[in-house]
């Protein structure tokens, strides 16, 4: 998950300083990225797998999307590359059961509205640093809940 993490980081970095080009033609809908710890603490497993799965679809469709807005080749080419490594972010958190069915239907993540690409990579970002962090750092512990 580091590595991710720092790829993440690595490409939020890279597209600091960009102005023009990183804006974005539409609104994207992303997930909040802030965590109560002690709310967190007390949610058992299934709402924290549906907090994780529904933040990291609607991140998967938001970088898909930019994609398509953005015109400069280089900046496309680091959003494959976050698009990947989302796709790769998925197939853990399915190795770790973070894609059940819940006995209920799950309420809808907290979201956020991003305009620019630099806003879309903090937010990818953080929540790879807080949410799917947390959750698989719980999953790996042998004394999993």
């Amino acid at each position: 998950m580091e590595k991710f993490i720092k790829e993440a980081r690595d490409t939020e970095n890279a597209v600091e300083g960009c102005t023009n080009s990183c804006n974005l033609s539409e609104v994207l809908t992303v997930p909040d990225t802030k965590v109560n710890f002690n709310e967190w603490k007390k949610m058992d497993r299934q709402t924290q797998a549906a907090e994780v799965w529904g933040g990291q679809t609607l991140l998967l469709a938001a970088v898909l999307r930019a994609r398509t807005l953005v015109p400069d080749p280089s900046l496309n080419q680091q959003l494959g590359r976050t698009y990947s490594n989302l796709r790769s972010i998925t197939q853990i958190l399915r190795s770790h059961d973070a894609q059940v069915e819940p006995a209920l239907p799950p309420a809808p993540p907290p979201t956020l509205s991003v305009r620019t690409l630099a806003k879309l990579l903090s937010v990818h970002s953080n929540f790879l640093r807080g949410r799917v962090k947390l959750f698989l750092t719980d999953a790996c512990r042998p004394d999993t809940r």
